[in-house]
């Protein structure tokens, strides 16, 4: 095709009945696209509550700091950032996304407030699918019929153009990112109307200056909106230029500037400057402890923590778990359209779309895999995000290989196939696009990848909800049920050779009705690991009462078993069982006088069954003990859970013990 004017009728050569079906295609598109977002659970993951905290914060509070919001256990994230403009400044929480985005959502959030009167922090799920409608949907369905303008400006007719809309609106990783406050899915929109300006002002032999403006304002939203997208501005700004000056300094400067302001003036109120927290990553801003409270980023964990080579980052990439080709294959036609397969005349009226795709596809991934502190895949993703803006320019390099495989019927087979393939990955991550996709999830199961934070064991192992047994120390716990355990050491008593610590078990009922027994800690089968049974004795009665002042000379080694209600309490289950470890927690406390806190805390459990029905294991029950182990606490425990379960892990009954005094 050689080139044409803007307002040469070559797009309008459907027949009238088949370009009905493509608008109704699109709309039907569209409306599921709709329901998807009208179903979707809201604050689904750290990263999209991190935007939705700046919303929340800037509509209701007036500013861009998050402190507030981020105590609610609904909204809280660790996508956030902690900074102060001075010194003389309190510290406070930020997101850590560019606020640009943030600001104009606060705007939507805002005219639909004044508009119902509901607000985000009572009414979380109709409010943002109501926004999401908004700032994802209405731009997408836009976007949309630009892009099936585009296919007919460029004469794809029939099978060909119907495939093309569907693999854009259903078959892509982009898709299920609709159903959520993201920044991947404004990025594409604003590209798709971008590239469909570039086609029309490559194929007009005088093009118009709203086209050069519409390049403009949308390929400076894409780099505010995805900040690796900045070599397409740089890029769009060469195509611009070269085909002529005049309306790129008249049209596309000054659209393109307008957002770039807007981005920089509220990155500066933020943060001071025109850098983003983005490349902060790895200093201050991400790196602190507040309150007690190590940031998730000071040592991130599992997928966060990946430290794979750049080749196994590749494999992933494009093949793997995460791979372009491995969920969405019919991103290979994609590829045989950048080797130039298929192309004909006709193509070069975008073959310069199809070769900057081709380019920064290559480059940001290039990027990618030179960041080895951020080797996350896009974090709990189902896809990897860092690419999905590009997803436009998959579409039109593919233009060419569906129309040429859709002149036969196995051609078209083909493309049937693969983008069955691709909808059935953009489809199944529906649900929540921010948790590993069905690849990932198989791969994990057949043992190819785990990507788990690995866990040393107890050394030595433990036996029991006690972790230190100190000479001179009292711990006082209280139970769900009422209970209340006290337990009081005394001084260390060494007989041949063996050192051992009276202790004091006192169990009060709730009706104020006690069990007492004094009992022994064996100092060294403690320390070394072993069973309670070992290490837990009963105090002889030949021991005088109370601390031990007589010659230790004279008193007699411990024989006999300290009672068994002693021992089933501090071992936590009927029957000994080590406790596996189950990785460090930060836990946060409340104390008397308002102010917050934290202790470092280690997880154990451990399980034992206690019955089973001979021919089925349905009606198994064990009982679970969950231990938060603390070296700063008396005998080294917080708080132990015990459970009894079925066998699916459905709790049956539970009861906790929590200390009652916490360390000043």
């Amino acid at each position: 095709m050689s080139a044409i004017s803007a307002s040469s009728p070559a797009g309008d050569s459907l027949p009238v009945g088949r370009d009905l079906t493509s608008v109704g295609l699109v709309l039907l598109l569209v409306a599921v696209a709709g329901w998807s977002i009208l179903n979707s659970v809201p604050l689904q993951s750290a990263n999209d509550r991190s935007r939705w905290c700046t919303v929340w914060s800037l509509v209701e509070r007036g500013t861009y700091q998050i402190d507030e919001i981020d105590t609610d256990s609904r909204w809280h994230t660790i996508d956030k950032v902690r900074f102060r403009h001075s010194e003389s400044e309190p510290w406070h929480f930020y997101s850590s996304k560019p606020p640009l985005f943030s600001t104009m959502v606060a705007g939507v959030y805002w005219l639909q407030k004044q508009l119902t009167g509901d607000d985000l922090l009572s009414t979380p799920g109709l409010v943002s699918r109501r926004i999401l409608l908004i700032v994802n949907l209405l731009p997408w369905a836009l976007a949309l019929f630009s892009f099936r303008r585009t296919l007919r400006l460029l004469q794809v007719q029939g099978i060909a153009l119907w495939l093309l809309l569907v693999i854009a609106g259903l078959c892509t990783m982009l898709n299920p990112y609709l159903n959520t406050l993201n920044n991947h899915t404004p990025a594409a929109v604003c590209l798709i109307f971008c590239l469909s300006a570039m086609v029309r002002i490559r194929m007009a032999t005088a093009p118009a200056g709203r086209d050069f403006a519409i390049v403009g304002v949308t390929a400076a939203l894409t780099t505010c909106f995805e900040l690796p997208a900045a070599l397409f501005g740089i890029l769009s700004f060469v195509f611009v230029v070269t085909t002529d000056v005049r309306r790129t300094l008249t049209h596309y400067v000054p659209a393109a500037l307008l957002p770039l302001i807007a981005f920089f003036v509220t990155n500066y109120i933020v943060t001071g400057g025109i850098k983003p927290f983005y490349a902060y990553y790895g200093k201050e801003p991400y790196v602190y402890v507040h309150e007690g409270v190590p940031s998730y980023w000071s040592s991130p964990r599992g997928i966060d923590a990946n430290t794979e080579s750049p080749l196994i980052y590749f494999v992933h990439c494009t093949v793997g778990h995460h791979g372009l080709l491995s969920l969405t294959p019919v991103f290979v036609l994609s590829l045989l359209g950048w080797l130039g397969w298929g192309q004909s005349e006709s193509s070069r009226s975008y073959r310069v779309v199809r070769w900057m795709g081709a380019f920064l596809a290559c480059a940001v991934l290039a990027f990618y895999l030179t960041r080895t502190q951020n080797y996350n895949y896009g974090g709990n993703s189902a896809a990897l995000r860092w690419m999905l803006w590009l997803g436009p320019f998959f579409w039109y390099a593919m233009i060419a290989p569906v129309q040429r495989l859709t002149q036969s019927r196995v051609g078209t087979l083909c493309v049937l196939v693969l983008s069955a393939a691709a909808g059935y990955s953009s489809v199944e991550a529906r649900a929540n696009p921010w948790k590993p996709g069905w690849l990932y999830r198989r791969m994990e199961t057949a043992g190819w990848i785990d990507y788990s934070t690995k866990v040393r064991p107890f050394d030595p192992s433990r036996f029991s909800v006690l972790s230190l047994v100190e000479e001179d120390s009292t711990g006082i716990w209280k139970a769900t049920t009422g209970q209340t355990l006290r337990l009081q050491s005394s001084s260390a008593v060494r007989i041949d050779q063996a050192v051992m610590i009276p202790l004091q078990v006192t169990l009060t009922s709730a009706e104020g009705d006690q069990q007492q027994a004094a009992v022994v800690v064996l100092q060294e089968p403690f320390e070394s690991g072993q069973r309670p049974e070992r290490w837990l004795a009963a105090r002889p009665s030949s021991w005088p009462d109370g601390p031990i002042s007589a010659d230790e000379s004279e008193l007699s080694l411990p024989r006999k078993a300290a009672p068994k209600w002693v021992t089933t309490l501090l071992r936590g289950l009927p029957s000994s069982r080590p406790f596996n470890a189950e990785g460090p927690i930060h836990f946060r406390y409340l104390k008397s006088d308002g102010s917050r806190w934290a202790i470092e805390t280690q997880r154990g459990a451990a399980r034992v069954k206690l019955t089973a029905d001979d021919s089925t294991d349905d009606l198994a029950t064990y009982q679970r003990c969950d231990v938060r182990y603390a070296k700063e606490m008396p005998f080294g425990v917080v708080t132990w859970l015990i459970r009894t379960q079925d066998a699916s892990s459905r709790t049956l009954t539970s009861v906790r013990w929590t200390a009652s005094e916490l360390p000043q």
